[in-house]
């Protein structure tokens, strides 16, 4: 089940400070407990929209991809996140490389590290 609430994730103590992150998704796991991700893209396939969110506290984990299908109860709208099959989410993991390489002009480089060679958009001035 989803609960999109706005994580307070600085060191200032003020729970009302400005530096709330919007892209967090807040999911409970089987046991109840919460899980904070970071959305990292909506991706659409099939008339279906899938979230591929990354946990929050580690930065190597991987990218987990769930169908979201829109529930209504007791009149409020909110989003289920399904687990999607192993085929399916190969296939919309490369959809979100692909994505990704288009945003970036096909360089898949951190600037500092880049390996790209010269014609990579990073050595432009």
């Amino acid at each position: 089940m989803l609960d999109e609430n706005k994580v307070h994730t600085c060191d200032c103590g003020d729970e009302a400070c400005d530096c709330v992150e919007d892209d967090i998704v807040m999911l409970e796991d089987e046991d109840g407990n919460e899980i904070a991700f970071h959305h990292v893209a909506t991706l659409e396939r099939d008339g279906k929209e899938y979230a591929c969110l990354q946990e929050a506290d580690d930065e190597e984990a991987v990218v987990e991809i769930f169908e979201l299908v829109e529930t209504e109860e007791d009149g409020e709208s909110y989003y289920n996140f399904l687990i999607v099959d192993d085929e399916t989410y190969e296939v919309l993991y490369r959809q979100l490389l692909e994505e990704v390489a288009a945003m970036n002009n096909g360089c898949d480089c951190d600037e500092d590290g880049c390996d790209c060679g010269d014609d990579c958009h990073c050595h432009r001035d």
